[in-house]
């Protein structure tokens, strides 16, 4: 498989694992509220996926730029109660992906079944 191909299954799996986290119904200890994830925003992130590093840029208004490996697309996060959705217009098809936001060590962590999807972290607060 070439290098472009890897990279565009993975920009693709962590850019849509933003949003993913515990399944519905799981216990999931320290998940952020609502109000804890807009704090969030504006900000800078660095996305870490299967040891692959994406910068995500998201706007209070709801609006997402992502970039990795010289790929970017658009998209748009909201909130859904407690849980936190992620839609990407090219990487994702525009569906969206939603759930529980955990935060250790500095990281603010996305858990499926299979353990860890995804860890991300602000760079830094954006100025407007």
């Amino acid at each position: 498989m070439e290098r472009s191909s890897i990279s565009r299954k993975i920009i693709v799996l962590a850019i849509s694992a933003i949003g993913l986290a515990a399944p519905h119904g799981a216990a999931v200890a320290g998940n952020l509220d609502s109000s804890s994830i807009r704090k969030l925003f504006p900000g800078e992130f660095e996305a870490v996926v299967r040891g692959y590093r994406i910068h995500i840029s998201g706007s209070a208004g709801g609006r997402l730029v992502g970039e990795a490996y010289g790929q970017q697309d658009r998209g748009r996060w909201y909130m859904k109660g407690n849980t936190l959705c992620v839609a990407w217009n090219k990487w994702a098809e525009g569906k969206s992906t939603c759930g529980k936001i955990s935060q250790q060590s500095g990281w603010f962590v996305a858990n499926g079944s299979g353990g860890q999807i995804l860890k991300f972290r602000r760079d830094a607060v954006a100025g407007n």
